[in-house]
């Protein structure tokens, strides 16, 4: 599948304007997961096995957002 068709979300990360750390970004995707109820680990430093689901974790500029930071989840 092309990437730009494969499921992707943004995590909600409050310190937008401090670039995320691996350790940073961990903390932000594992809260969100708690509060959706979902299972999550990481194998890898940028990668997060969500609910049975392997993704790919993007640290850097938020598009659009007037240069603020975020953390992003991308199917693999």
């Amino acid at each position: 599948m092309l990437p730009m068709f494969r499921k992707s979300f943004w995590v909600p990360y409050p310190e937008s304007d401090v670039y995320p750390t691996v350790s940073k970004a961990r903390e932000a995707i594992s809260r969100y997961c708690e509060q959706n109820g979902w299972s999550c680990s990481f194998p890898g430093e940028d990668e997060a096995l969500i609910d049975g689901a392997l993704y790919e974790v993007y640290r850097g500029y938020e598009t659009g957002s007037r240069g603020n930071y975020g953390v992003k989840c991308r199917a693999k």
